[in-house]
């Protein structure tokens, strides 16, 4: 009972207005995937949940698969003068990235499909026992999956990577783009889905989210708008479809 208990504890975001729409938060030990279009805020809604993390006494690790960990710490310091670099030095975030020797991203072309995802198994598995982090945010996860072919094969990658994540005590952020149509097998593997958009309405060109699943909970059935201002992101209750004046 106290592990079933456990399992339906909610992990809060700290994101204005997105715990809402998710009826409290993401439930804990789960893999939550953000999927959207470049440009849409994926990188910084996931860099927020781990920096919220931190604010809350818990430990984030940050996996980067298409950048640098400091290109992304410059970015999030200049944009919101979050400070990732003392956080990391106090132990509450640790990062790892395309430069990291055990990730070996940069030399995918050279290294097998399912020898990558292998190697990226096992070196998830070694950072959750070494740094035992609360949350994990995986930005790009696409790039690890763009090599495998067959649609079965990717299925089961997904479903084998989560199932390392969700047995372990991690809350998971998973983001991924849209170019490449392998958002819709990751979507399918996870335990939340939101997607971020783009909306015209009028002149205006707005940033959009909406929850399109949370297995075992019900959400706010809704598009609104996702702003992104000096402090960050929050949703807006509001439809990014309604014009104002």
């Amino acid at each position: 009972m106290v592990e079933t208990d456990n399992l339906l504890k909610r992990v809060n975001t700290g994101i204005y207005g997105y715990d809402e729409m998710l009826n409290g938060g993401f439930f804990k030990q789960t893999v939550n995937v953000i999927s959207g279009e470049s440009g849409t805020g994926k990188t910084v809604l996931g860099s927020q949940f781990i920096y919220q993390a931190a604010q809350n006494g818990e430990k984030a690790l940050c996996i980067m698969t298409t950048e640098s960990a400091n290109s992304l710490k410059k970015e999030m310091y200049s944009s919101f003068k979050w400070d990732f670099w003392e956080l990391e030095q106090k132990g509450m975030v640790s990062f790892i990235d395309i430069a990291d020797p055990e990730l070996r991203l940069q030399k995918t072309i050279d290294m097998a499909p399912m020898e990558l995802i292998k190697s990226f198994k096992k070196l998830i598995t070694h950072k959750i026992e070494e740094y035992q982090p609360d949350r994990i945010f995986i930005d790009a996860v696409e790039a690890l999956l763009l090599a495998i072919e067959s649609p079965y094969k990717l299925k089961t990658l997904v479903d084998d990577l989560f199932s390392i994540l969700r047995i372990s005590d991690v809350t998971t952020m998973v983001s991924v783009g849209t170019t490449f149509e392998i958002e819709s097998v990751v979507e399918y593997g996870a335990d939340s889905v939101t997607r971020l958009g783009r909306v015209v309405s009028g002149n205006n060109l707005q940033r959009s989210i909406y929850v399109a699943k949370l297995r075992g909970s019900g959400t706010i059935n809704e598009i609104r708008v996702l702003n992104i201002s000096d402090s960050g992101i929050r949703v807006l209750d509001q439809s990014p479809y309604i014009t104002t004046g």
